[in-house]
């Protein structure tokens, strides 16, 4: 008997152990699969959150060239505008070619878009063009030029040409026609040659990231105009991907842009005009920030696991060694111990089982609270596009409407009639530039912490907002460099805002005619671009000097005709705040007022 006595009692431990690692088993597994739907539920939101973001990056990329599209439509509009005000003139409309020819090379003189205007008959013969003087034995236009203008003769459309090579200039350009009625003299075609670098100019209001990249196309799918390396590409045909994709009909696509990069594209058509803006984003940003965000998920779901699993393991042991406790104290008929702690334990079974449901409702909470946010935040910026585009295209379109008036009575010689409409065309820049300070400040007051910068191009920074400033006053604004820098981190759209205000406010303050400088210069400590605005106005009055503080809440007033000001200050300030900058004044006298912005750079940049 002692040997069976023997092997009982060495079998027992064993017995316990295997009950032990048994019980930890099962407490680790049913501990991990209660991890599991969490984890899952983690990773589908996170995949849900980068699928809007890629679909609000997408959408942000068809708003801007839809803008762009719109921005072109106007310009090219505004050309037209300029050619029926000089075909309303009485000596044109008298039939005098000598009248006609004056007129038309003044229009071309003042109007920075164009770059000769003629006439043509149906036969191809040219009476005059600007580029020659009057009197010229000028070449006829070939058979393809001719094809061109004849729905201008036949069914009075106006026409806009794609690139050709001009007969008397011999470069590339685009051309504008529309029927031109001389009275006595008969009815021909009116012409206008548009410079190409115009159209470049157009484009690059925009101020499209470093990284993006646009172009405009014409009817046969040229390029016209190119956000960056024009001279290189322009006269090309579109790559074989991007033809594709526009002989698909949809607006959003992937194709490669020039240079071989694979890009997602956005297309719009320009109204009126049969041309088609194309802006590219590159894939590899968008696709790298899904692999990242998927990776730190899938990284802090394994942690969490085996951080679940270890803690399930020291909750089984210290399990496992009071049930042991409670046993063998029911074996050995001890006093009550067995049952406090098998209550202890159903206890904290529940206690588990209810911060389980916690979790899951607050989760659920956190959930709905994000998809509300997200819900209203489109909504907001939906509603603020459809907002913009609704009180600016009216407003676009009258400014293109005086601006041709006004320069139709200054050519007739009726100044008293043309400065009115110079006051009104003032009058409705001010109003543009106060939508469109009002629409800024509703964006920013709901925006977030820091704005994230791109490598932005400095000059091409200042001349779009100097070109925002009304086209009687950009004139007196004169950049001024005391540095090589080229480029700065920043966001351009917000920096082009406050810079536009300070330009404008620094217009309106001077005498008329003075000049406006914008120095571009640099520091090492911090490491910032610094842009300095300098007028030679009457300066700041003493009692507003503590408005201009930088730590100084705006504050809005009211000028003697009513009007509110400080929204541009306002703008400004918030601007630089967004990005870690500052803005002061330097000086203010008699003699002028100096603004500075520090746009402070982070040092790997």
């Amino acid at each position: 008997m002692l040997p069976t006595a023997d092997t009982s009692a060495s079998a027992t431990p064993a017995r316990r152990a295997g009950l032990r690692l048994g019980v930890a088993s099962w407490i680790a597994g049913v501990s991990l699969l209660a991890l599991l739907p969490l984890l899952v539920f983690s990773a589908y939101s996170v995949q849900r959150a980068i699928s809007e973001q890629q679909a609000q990056a997408v959408a942000a990329l068809q708003r801007r060239a839809e803008a762009s599209a719109a921005a072109i439509a106007h310009q090219i509009d505004g050309v037209f505008a300029a050619l029926r005000a000089m075909a309303q003139a009485g000596a044109v409309r008298r039939g005098d070619m000598a009248a006609t020819y004056e007129i038309a090379a003044r229009v071309a003189q003042v109007d920075p878009r164009i770059v000769g205007i003629s006439i043509v008959d149906a036969a191809g013969r040219q009476p005059f063009n600007t580029l020659r003087p009057l009197g010229t034995v000028l070449p006829t236009p070939d058979a393809e030029l001719l094809g061109l203008q004849r729905p201008v003769l036949e069914q009075g459309r106006q026409v806009i040409s794609p690139m050709v090579t001009g007969e008397v200039s011999g470069q590339r350009v685009v051309g504008v026609g529309m029927p031109l009625d001389m009275g006595p003299a008969g009815t021909y075609v009116l012409r206008a040659v548009v410079r190409l670098d115009a159209i470049g100019t157009w484009l690059n209001e925009q101020a499209w990231p470093a990284d993006w990249t646009a172009a405009v196309l014409d009817q046969r799918r040229l390029i016209i105009a190119r956000s960056r390396d024009a001279e290189r590409y322009i006269g090309q045909a579109a790559t074989a991907s991007l033809q594709a994709g526009l002989d698909s009909g949809e607006p959003l696509f992937e194709s490669r842009t020039q240079e071989g990069e694979p890009v997602y594209t956005s297309v719009a058509r320009v109204p009126g005009a049969n041309w088609t803006v194309v802006v590219g984003r590159p894939a590899g940003a968008l696709n790298a920030q899904v692999r990242g965000s998927m990776m730190a998920v899938l990284v802090t779901g394994v942690l969490c696991a085996l951080l679940a699993v270890a803690g399930a393991l020291y909750i089984a042991r210290r399990l496992g060694s009071q049930l042991r406790g409670a046993v063998e104290a029911h074996v050995r008929g001890s006093d009550g111990t067995a049952d406090r702690t098998i209550r202890e334990v159903a206890e904290l079974s529940d206690a588990l089982e209810r911060a389980r449901e916690a979790e899951a409702r607050a989760m659920h909470e956190l959930q709905r609270a994000r998809e509300q946010t997200l819900a209203q935040l489109k909504e907001r910026s939906d509603m603020l596009d459809v907002l913009a585009h609704e009180v600016r295209q009216p407003l676009n379109n009258a400014s293109a409407a005086l601006q041709a008036a006004t320069v139709e009575l200054s050519r007739d010689g009726k100044l008293s009639a043309a400065e009115p409409m110079r006051r009104a065309e003032m009058v409705l820049n001010e109003v543009q530039q106060s939508i469109g300070n009002t629409l800024a400040v509703a964006s920013l007051l709901m925006g977030g912490g820091r704005v994230e910068g791109v490598d932005t191009d400095i000059d091409a920074l200042i001349e779009v907002a100097i070109a925002d400033m009304p086209p009687g006053e950009a004139w007196r604004v004169r950049m001024l460099r005391e540095t090589g820098t080229r480029t700065a981190t920043m966001d351009p759209g917000l920096m082009r805002l406050a810079l536009r205000n300070l330009l404008a406010n620094a217009l309106r303050c001077s005498p008329p005619g003075s000049e406006v400088v914008v120095r571009v210069s640099d520091s090492d400590e911090p490491l910032a671009l610094i842009l300095d605005v300098e007028d030679h106005g009457p300066g700041i009055p003493a009692d507003r000097l503590p408005d201009f503080a930088a730590s100084a809440p705006p504050r809005l007033r009211r000028d003697a005709r009513g009007r509110r000001r400080g929204l541009g200050l306002h703008i400004v300030q918030r601007v630089m705040e967004l990005h870690g900058g500052q803005w002061q004044v330097l000086r203010s006298g008699p003699e002028g007022t100096t603004m500075r912005l520090v746009i402070t750079q982070s040092v790997g940049e």
